[in-house]
């Protein structure tokens, strides 16, 4: 496993090996406790784990075109487009919000989840065009004719 100055990568990386102090030591439970947190976090926050509302790295790793042996970092951020929008988003309308992803360059995949406010709800997911990024917002149109209860958007994003 190599290491990175990146601060989405440095958060979900163990160590190759670690030296535990021998049990009667007094930091023995420290380093133990450490080492799990550690632990616990890089596994919950790996593909198909938590989903936060925080830039995390998602550890899928793209060609660069120049230089099909040298790999890229995709990342995720997940967005709550109704929390955002004061609680609904109606029927046909187009929000966005400011993203806060610095470096952005690629789309990896974006998507969306809603749920609409119906008696019988209807769930969905949507793509691009209906959601997608530009270098500073987020974009999302409610495709169908029904107020939105949620729009949860899952952004996957390369950097440069």
């Amino acid at each position: 496993m190599s290491f990175s100055s990146d601060k989405p990568l440095q958060s979900n990386q163990l160590p190759v090996s670690i030296e535990f102090p021998d049990t009667d030591d007094k930091e023995f439970n420290n380093v133990l406790t450490l080492t799990y947190k550690r632990i616990a976090d890089t596994s919950n926050t790996k593909e198909g784990a938590l989903y936060l509302l925080n830039e995390n790295a998602n550890f899928r790793q793209f060609y660069t075109a120049n230089n099909p042996q040298k790999n890229r970092n995709s990342y995720r951020k997940v967005f709550d487009l109704v929390i955002l929008n004061a609680g609904v988003i109606g029927a046909g309308a187009t929000v966005s919000f400011p993203h806060g992803i610095t470096g952005l360059h690629e789309s990896d995949l974006i998507y969306a989840s809603c749920t609409s406010t119906d008696a019988s709800p209807k769930r969905f997911s949507v793509m691009g065009p209906t959601v997608y990024l530009d270098d500073t917002n987020v974009f999302f149109t409610n495709p169908l004719g029904v107020t939105l209860s949620q729009a949860i958007v899952v952004a996957n994003y390369l950097k440069n």
